[in-house]
Parts: C-alpha cells; structure tokens; sequence
C-alpha cells in the first residue's frame, strides 16, 4: 500500500480534533461538552453509521463463511491482547491506573475510525466496510462485557443485555434483514441516515481534541503506561493478528481482503470506550484519557508504515 497516501488520509482524520482543541482552550466550549457529544455520538452518529454501512450493499450467500471467521477471530483477537495487557501490567500496583491501561490496550476505535478508516483506503470496496461493521458486533459485546470488567473487575457489573441492548449494535440488527434479503432503501431515506452516520468521526475527533486540551501535558508524556498501552495497541495488536492470519492461511487458504481488513482493524487507535467507562464505573480517567490520546497521535505514523505489510498478504 501507498505509505504517503496512507499517511495523509490518517492525517486528515487526526487534524478533525483541532476545531474541539482550539474551542476548548477559547472556553467556548464548557467542561461537559465532551460528555454532551459523546451521548449524540454513542445514540445518534454511531447506530446511523452502521446502518448506512450496511443498507444498499449487495449480500451474497458466500460472504456468511467470511462473516463467520470475521467474528470468530476478533474474539480470538481481543481475547489474545486483553491477556498480554493483563501479563505486561501485572505488576502495576496502582489497581486503578492498570486496569484502564488494560482496557485501553485491547479496546480498538473499530466503529469511530476504523469504517472511514477502510472508506479512505479502499473506496467502493464494500465488503471492506461489511467487514468492518461485523467485526464491530463483537467489539460492542466485548467492550460491554470484558471491557466493563476490565475497568472495574466486578463480574456484578457486567449486564448481559447490553451485549445486544447497545445502540450501535440495535441499529445493526435493525439494518441486516434488509441486507440479507437484498431490499433496497429509498435515496430519499439514505441519504438522512448517511448525513447522520457520517457525523461520526467528526465527533468523535472533536471529542478527542476537548479531552486533549484538557489534558495537562506532563500527564500525557511522563506516565510510562501510556507508551507500554501504544505498543500494545498499536504494534503488538496488528503484528500479532497478521501472524495468526498467516499461520491460519497456510493450513486454511483465506480471502485476501478478509486478512487485509482484519490487520487494518487491529491497527487502529485505542477506542474512547475506555475513557467513557473509566468515568461511568469510577476508574482511572485520567490513564484511560492519556492512552486513548496518545495512541491516536501516535498511530498517525504507525498505521502508513504498518499498511506496507499488506504488500506481502
């Protein structure tokens, strides 16, 4: 893959914080407008994401088995680097500040960034982006399930509806009997729920240049977490998924898309899933805050030069 293209698609995306950085050091945007525009991206932005990601896309019996080893290997994924990250902070004793770190290593930006991650880089690819959105479900059940335990390490927190009961994934079983019976929608319904979902990484990035200036500086650079949670995340997360995606396809040929998108995903940034539960359940905010930000400067660089190894799938 093309490294400067790359680079500068990443580039824009990361750029999208600097209106919420500049209003947030001006005070025109008060201390909760990070938390407002969080509710609008998690009920409104994100749920019309999926659907415009899923409607109108042409369903082909042969993509179920694809669908199926999506699923199956993003828990194998998410499960393998949330163990890592337990091994790598077991001798943190701050019980706070290292279970964030945890959570913030193994939960990926698979819905805010990864589906306009995969629109930039592959265009008109649909399967790419359907790719994507399935991976997302799995995310979304482990991010309400492992992700809420992650953070507060009591199972009495863990509410198993919401591992369906969530807004983005309501919206994704609201948008596939459409898919799979090929029913297409209305251009004059598309294009509403396209404005809508298209919000998403906007907001999200708005969001993330609020938190950062927010963020006292010295917090965001001496706290050697942060940089072992970017490792993690954003080295050791893809590199161990191209490994297994290797291994498995020596034995088990796999669709060559299939392996790109599952690298692609496991590259992204740590989510502000973290950083949100951090401040439901009472954990560490500002560990969870620090590593969402820096993995998301950071990956600026790591994703270009980690996109040149899909050459070689």
């Amino acid at each position: 893959m093309n490294f400067l293209a790359t680079l500068i698609n990443v580039l824009i995306i990361v750029v999208l914080a600097v209106p919420g950085f500049v209003l947030r050091k001006a005070k025109l945007f008060s201390d909760k407008v990070a938390s407002l525009l969080a509710v609008l991206l998690l009920y409104v932005s994100q749920p019309f994401l999926m659907m415009s990601s899923i409607f109108n896309k042409p369903f082909d019996p042969a993509m179920l088995s694809r669908f199926a080893w999506v699923l199956g290997f993003a828990i194998v994924l998410q499960l393998a680097v949330y163990f890592v990250a337990k091994l790598c902070f077991a001798g943190d004793k701050n019980v706070s500040a290292k279970r964030a770190a945890v959570a913030s290593s193994y939960l990926g930006n698979v819905g805010f960034m990864g589906i306009p991650v995969m629109e930039m880089l592959f265009p008109g690819n649909d399967e790419m982006i359907l790719y994507t959105v399935v991976y997302n479900i799995v995310f979304n059940a482990m991010t309400w399930t492992l992700g809420v335990y992650a953070i507060t390490g009591e199972r009495k927190r863990i509410n198993p509806l919401k591992v369906f009961l969530n807004p983005p994934t309501i919206a994704v079983l609201i948008a596939l009997p459409f898919f799979f019976c090929n029913v297409t929608i209305p251009e004059q319904v598309m294009m509403p729920i396209k404005y809508l979902g298209d919000m998403t990484l906007p907001l999200s990035m708005i969001i993330l240049g609020v938190r950062l200036a927010d963020m006292r500086p010295l917090r965001l650079i001496a706290d050697v977490r942060v940089y072992i949670v970017a490792v993690l995340k954003l080295i050791v997360s893809p590199l161990l998924s191209l490994g297994i995606l290797l291994l498995v396809d020596i034995i088990f040929p796999l669709d060559r898309f299939v392996m790109i998108a599952l690298f692609i995903i496991a590259a992204m940034p740590t989510a502000s899933s973290a950083l949100n539960f951090a401040e439901m359940f009472g954990g560490d905010r500002e560990t969870a805050a620090a590593s969402t930000l820096m993995n998301t400067l950071l990956c600026i660089i790591t994703i270009p030069v980690l996109m040149l190894l899909c050459n070689f799938i």
